[in-house]
């Protein structure tokens, strides 16, 4: 004989249903890591912060970062983020420091650049394609952000 759903389990099953939505919706609005540009052009051992605010547990950080160098000095940045993290998202997080230095281009591009002429530095946002997964070994949509200083590798000839 089937048991008649009773109002006790009906009201069990929202519980769950809704913290697990809470708990989705809490991951959603986890905050953003970025990589620290202040590494750019470093050349000490004690300069070598990854990212530019300490990582929570809950954070969505970087999955891959690559450092280009020269001589022991950090000329390039590329960081990886999974491609689930939704590249407004990190438009959003880079513009929020960096948005006066945001460069337009069209939106069927999906170029976002962003020239940081004081501090010397370019930020480049992309999603990676089948190109790229030949070429870098990437997943394709793997959302990479790119921070190089201006000059590339010869920018860690100034002094």
């Amino acid at each position: 004989m089937k048991r008649p759903v009773t109002a006790l389990t009906l009201l069990l099953i929202l519980i769950l249903t809704l913290s697990h939505l809470k708990a989705a919706r809490g991951e959603s609005l986890a905050r953003l890591v970025l990589p620290n540009p202040k590494l750019l052009r470093c050349k000490s051992s004690n300069c070598l912060q990854l990212f530019s605010e300490d990582v929570g547990q809950k954070d969505i950080a970087p999955k891959q970062i690559v450092l280009d160098m020269n001589d022991g000095c950090v000329y390039g940045i590329t960081a990886r983020y999974d491609k689930s993290v939704p590249i407004d998202r990190i438009k959003s997080e880079i513009s929020t420091v960096y948005k006066q230095w945001s460069m337009n281009y069209p939106s069927e591009t999906n170029l976002y650049l962003w020239r940081v002429e004081p501090e010397k530095f370019a930020i480049n946002l992309a999603v990676t394609d089948k190109e790229d997964k030949k070429r870098i070994g990437t997943e394709v949509g793997t959302r990479q952000l790119m921070y190089i200083a201006f000059g590339g590798r010869s920018a860690c000839d100034v002094p």
